[in-house]
């Protein structure tokens, strides 16, 4: 996969997504697959924003039971079976635990009647899906072993548990990134840095777009039937007030703590204040705040919403957004006794609103469902299509009904199938490099493994070329998170990487728990300067960038 933005303004294409988020990414792959010719265009990197702001959880729709919304089940277990078949070095099983209390809605009997009716909704949850990797149906356990799995959880009351298993994404990020390969292997053209400026019509009909290559600073046209605007809370830019509600977003804040908070299960706790879903059926009265068991030694925690009424751009979080959610989390489980000091990271997006009173605690009322808007006439025949996607989980089903929608005559039409074009192999001799590394080669293939799925002797291809690193001295500019040279090397000259970040938070998991150390930074800033040609004032403002992510758990002036 390589940036070729001469190519982009050579092809005609029936189809330019905007944005490479989860959505702009599952729908290149859906719309290649279908045959149509596409290029997907990102303005930052791939799933730099809203995207990376999660708790990771794949869900399979269970909140839904409460709504009686069957359909939107459906689309959640559909959607979740198709990521874990997809990528199931990634998504893996996570056992959920909720506490129950008393006899009636928030009683063991009524969960595990609501458990029995799910798992008869999600019959088909385990199809195409590795062993190792389905999910079982939901149970129940004791009180005794509850207050073993949560220790200093409320007592009054508590007569069990309910357990569930929804899915992980180990690295979300990455995961949008797999689309994104998988994608260019089927044909579709990608750039990342590309800022999509403006929608050219020809009459009332699409006929391309200005892109400007952040790189350059170069504008070209790419031609194209039909546009997909994806971007998120980008929208507008090329939406504009033709969107519903346009501009109504909400803050959505998660944070990772050191400190491994619960043994064997993610944990759902209600939240302290009142709230109350005015979609749902059957009303819980709180919201639920989420503890995710995270690598070995954190938790994730969210996810804590409110209203924003700035502009896109100037989104960020504050020291102060992220101490009301650490203030939050000790009230609902003092046990947990968290400090600013105990945040190792944060994450932050905005997510689409339907309305909040401002003058109420946790009023925020989420939009439900993600919607394919078309604009122009009432057709969408002038070929511009939104994308308003509201959940992580169910992009594929979002890609899915867009392609369909696509497929009409009134739009594009139907294609032959794409093709997948396979990695040509490359004629390597392994057998010295594996015999160098010694007892190595195991612990190293593993890692390769874990994070790249099938494509893991892409990656180690590129160490037998390399004999290792450039440096002399190791495989590894880093041990613990692990990444290796080769890695680094393969997402320059494979992955479109042109940025430190874009290693630190999108393509290894170094950054994805707690800031890595001063000298990992410089190590690596080294590293990709000597590739990619940095003068030593670049390679410290790329530390800059990524330590910048960083400082909303730091007072001002901290480090």
């Amino acid at each position: 996969m390589k940036k070729n933005i001469g190519r982009l303004g050579e092809n005609q294409y029936d189809l330019v997504i905007v944005g490479g988020g989860i959505h702009g990414a599952v729908l290149t792959l859906a719309a290649a697959k279908a045959g149509y010719r596409v290029a997907l265009l990102e303005k930052d990197d791939f799933g730099h924003s809203t995207s990376a702001n999660s708790l990771k959880i794949i869900h399979g729709g269970i909140r839904y039971l409460q709504h009686g919304d069957f359909k939107r089940m459906r689309e959640s277990i559909a959607s979740r079976r198709s990521m874990m078949a997809f990528a199931p070095h990634l998504v893996k099983p996570l056992a959920c635990l909720m506490p129950t209390y008393g006899h009636g809605i928030k009683g063991r009997e009524m969960m595990r009647l609501a458990f029995a009716v799910y798992d008869l909704v999600a019959f088909d949850r385990n199809r195409a899906i590795p062993p190792e990797n389905r999910l079982p149906g939901g149970t129940a356990i004791s009180a005794e072993e509850v207050k073993w799995v949560v220790p200093g959880i409320k007592e009054n009351g508590l007569t069990g548990g309910a357990i569930w298993y929804d899915a992980i994404a180990g690295n979300t990020e990455r995961l949008v990134l797999e689309y994104v390969l998988e994608a260019a292997r089927y044909g579709a053209d990608v750039a990342n840095y590309a800022e999509v400026t403006a929608v050219e019509k020809d009459g009332a009909r699409v006929s391309g777009v200005l892109v400007r290559d952040m790189s350059t600073d170069r504008t070209i046209r790419v031609k194209s039937r039909a546009v997909v605007n994806a971007a998120g809370p980008w929208l507008e830019r090329l939406a504009g007030d033709r969107l519903p509600r346009a501009g109504n977003w909400a803050t959505a804040i998660n944070v990772v703590v050191k400190k491994r908070l619960f043994r064997k299960y993610a944990v759902g706790l209600e939240g302290y204040t009142d709230f109350t879903d005015r979609d749902a059926l059957i009303k819980r009265g709180k919201r639920l705040f989420f503890f995710v068991p995270w690598q070995e030694n954190y938790t994730m925690i969210g996810t804590t919403y409110k209203p924003y009424r700035g502009a896109v751009d100037d989104f960020s979080l504050q020291r102060q957004d992220i101490q009301e959610v650490i203030d939050d989390i000790n009230k609902i489980y003092p046990a947990a006794g968290l400090t600013m000091g105990d945040v190792t990271f944060c994450h932050g997006g905005l997510l689409p609103m339907t309305e909040a009173d401002e003058n109420q605690a946790d009023s925020v009322q989420l939009d439900k469902s993600s919607q394919i808007i078309a604009d122009g006439s009432a057709h969408g025949t002038n070929g511009l299509f939104s994308i308003k996607g509201v959940k992580y989980t169910t992009a594929p089903d979002i890609a899915e009904k867009m392609v369909k929608l696509l497929q009409d005559e009134n739009h594009l039409g139907q294609r032959t199938p794409g093709s997948y074009t396979a990695a040509s192999p490359q004629r390597l001799d392994h057998g010295p490099t594996i015999k160098q590394l010694g007892r190595e080669y195991p612990e190293i293939k593993a890692h390769l493994k874990r994070h790249y799925g099938a494509r893991w002797r892409a990656v180690f291809a590129v160490l037998v070329q390399n004999g290792g690193a450039k440096n002399g001295e190791s495989y590894w500019l880093s041990e613990e998170p692990p990444l290796l040279a080769a890695e680094v090397l393969y997402f320059i000259h494979e992955e479109m990487a042109s940025t430190l970040a874009d290693v630190v938070f999108r393509r290894s998991s170094l950054g994805s728990a707690e800031c890595p150390d001063t000298s990992t930074l410089a190590l690596l800033a080294d590293f990709m300067g000597r590739e990619l040609s940095w003068t030593g004032e670049e390679r410290e403002r790329q530390i800059a960038g990524v330590l910048q992510v960083f400082a909303p758990l730091y007072e001002k002036g901290g480090t």
